[in-house]
């Protein structure tokens, strides 16, 4: 541990210097295994550790099974909500919980790797135990998470600077043990979550659903471009996190009016386009409403002509995206006009360039377009978007 840059952070708490090396201690053991950095093949699904049953009951082991057979290759990370604390199935009496859940997670992370949740609760600097926060954060990531989220209205009642000296601790308790680990912070206010990009990897932006689901139901991108255009460029190194639902809101297509299947894959489109690490709903995935039985679930997307092209879609623009240097978390973004119907991004990284159209409107637009169609691999002069349709373009 980097004791030179973490004691003065420490010292402002009036920490016991004693307490802290006993608890680096206790982690030292651990087997710590980094993994990749984040890059265009990062695609995180958004998913309650609960979602597949075995007999009406949660079965991790199921879960495991449906999405190493399903999404494995496309997805590269999973973000399990509803996790801690573990309630471990009713045949694990004689196991203690923490070790089912550590066996558990360790077959998930053979095929992903893995998100989770810190969600501290204080009221203000005095009632918030620094020490044990931290503790749990690294169990966190010894429980194998690479990424982890923090939701900046966990801090109540404490003031920016404090909350960024927790923050810049943390960032470097995560990297000691995961150089290529994630510290993403969950802030509402678009203007506030800028000024915590020096102490994290990335932030989320809660605001992206809202205008998507404007835009689509206008037909036209203007508001969501000025929006977009709004959002600064990130430091070097650091990167955004986008999602159109998240597990404490409805599923996104919930939002949507009629027409609403040509919609969401107008939206998702929209998502991969811009800059950062994009997280899909497992509900909008896999066309769910809550827990599900893993054959039903299974039979559902052989049989569900609906639940199998919204599937197929979706996992579609991601095999394209997993493939595109320039759809990197990292690459740069430019928003460009091109008609008030489409919104439009131009991506860039290492001198591969790609322009992403989306047509937000029910109307069927033509653009003058020159390029190759990533989805096609042909060349393309003029571009014709059928209602809510899409286009990415290298050129």
């Amino acid at each position: 541990m980097d004791w030179q840059q973490i004691e003065p952070i420490l010292h402002k708490w009036d920490s016991d210097d004693g307490a802290w090396h006993r608890l680096f201690d206790k982690w030292e053991s651990h087997a710590w295994h980094d993994h990749e950095a984040p890059s265009e093949k990062t695609n995180v699904l958004l998913v309650d550790a609960s979602f597949i049953t075995t007999e009406g009951k949660p079965d991790m082991g199921a879960l495991h099974d449906v999405l190493a057979k399903h999404v494995a290759g496309t997805i590269s990370d999973l973000h399990l909500v509803s996790l801690f604390p573990y309630i471990g199935r009713q045949t694990d009496t004689a196991v203690d919980p923490r070790i089912r859940l550590y066996e558990d997670l360790g077959e998930l992370s053979d095929d992903f790797q893995l998100m989770y949740e810190l969600d501290p609760i204080a009221y203000n600097a005095e009632q918030f135990d620094l020490l044990a926060e931290t503790d749990a954060l690294i169990e966190r990531i010894a429980y194998g998470a690479t990424k982890v989220r923090v939701h900046a209205q966990s801090f109540r009642g404490m003031t920016r600077e404090e909350v960024k000296d927790v923050l810049r601790l943390w960032h470097i308790v995560l990297h000691h043990y995961k150089p290529h680990g994630q510290l993403i912070l969950a802030e509402d206010a678009l203007d506030e979550a800028g000024s915590y990009l020096d102490v994290v990897d990335a932030v989320c932006h809660f605001d992206l659903a809202s205008h998507v689901t404007l835009a689509l139901a206008q037909g036209k991108a203007t508001r969501l471009t000025e929006w977009a255009r709004k959002i600064a460029a990130p430091p070097e190194g650091k990167t955004y996190f986008h999602f159109l639902s998240s597990a404490e809101r409805d599923p996104f297509e919930k939002n949507l009016l009629d027409d609403h299947e040509a919609m969401l894959l107008a939206a998702h489109s929209i998502l991969f386009s811009l800059q950062g690490i994009p997280s899909i709903d497992y509900r909008t995935l896999f066309g769910v409403s809550g827990p599900t039985d893993e054959e039903e679930l299974v039979q559902s997307l052989k049989k569900d002509e609906t639940r199998l092209n919204r599937f197929s879609g979706i996992m579609g623009q991601l095999n394209v995206k997993r493939t595109e240097l320039a759809l990197s978390p990292y690459a740069a973004q430019h928003i460009i006009d091109v008609d008030p119907h489409v919104f439009a991004v131009e991506r860039e990284r290492e001198g591969r360039t790609l322009r992403l159209y989306t047509n937000v409107s029910a109307n069927e637009v033509e653009l003058d377009v020159q390029g190759t169609n990533l989805f096609t691999g042909e060349p393309i002069n003029v571009a014709r978007l059928q209602p809510f349709g899409y286009v990415w373009v290298s050129v």
